[in-house]
């Protein structure tokens, strides 16, 4: 090749995708906070667009036990996805949820991996372990294309998305108020970023730090029975 056909190629190539059938549009950001204006990460995003829109999300998801601790803390996962739960720690653990969208128990199991678990409804599932009640995790199974959780800065960002409508879906698993948020916009082939900005309310402690008990413990509401 000569470097006399180089600039022609180059020429062809950015015509073909000015005239392709996708136009290719700009992006979406997501910023979520709580009711005091702080970012909030961990929040769930989940988005559905045209037709062209690019599938996400991993074959083999997993959730591992790490120094007692679930890894990831929140994981998302397409329906029917079966994820796996790696014990990594040398003692047991014993996985379980008693979510109405999954309810499963694991055996007890240490130095191994549980059997994998499929997640064929769509919602989300709190994630305990029979042995160690600060071990809390969340897993939200979706039928969105795309998905994505905010940083520590409360940012959630999909770049390069096709032309079209968009419906973008967003909740927080400490959320108090049940339910999620969900708002439309229109990405046009000349559009630049858009910036989508989610008040998610009152937002729960961190289930993984310790809370003084109640005077009365049995009038406790169970987190994993949602």
């Amino acid at each position: 090749m000569s470097v006399r056909q180089m600039p022609l190629i180059v020429g062809a190539s950015i015509a073909a995708l000015l005239f392709s059938n996708v136009a290719i549009a700009a992006g979406i950001n997501v910023f979520a906070k709580d009711e005091r204006g702080t970012p909030l990460a961990n929040a769930i995003v989940t988005l559905k667009g045209p037709s062209s829109l690019a599938v996400a999300g991993s074959e083999h998801p997993e959730m591992a036990q790490i120094r007692t601790q679930f890894q990831p803390h929140v994981l998302v996962v397409r329906r029917d996805s079966r994820v796996a739960f790696p014990n990594l720690d040398s003692t047991r653990h014993q996985v379980y949820s008693f979510s109405r969208v999954k309810r499963f128990v694991t055996r007890l199991y240490a130095g191994r991996e549980a059997d994998p678990v499929e997640f064929d409804q769509v919602g989300l599932v709190p994630i305990g372990c029979h042995i160690h009640d600060r071990m809390q995790a969340f897993i939200y199974v979706t039928d969105a294309p795309q998905f994505a959780l905010t940083d520590a800065t409360g940012k959630a960002t999909f770049d390069a998305l096709p032309a079209g409508e968009y419906e973008i879906e967003v909740l927080h698993p400490w959320q108090k108020k049940s339910g999620s948020q969900t708002r439309s916009t229109r990405l046009l082939s000349t559009s630049r970023d858009i910036n989508l900005r989610f008040d998610l309310g009152e937002i729960g402690a961190d289930p993984r730090i310790p809370q003084r008990p109640v005077s009365n413990p049995l009038i406790r509401s169970n987190p994993f029975a949602r």
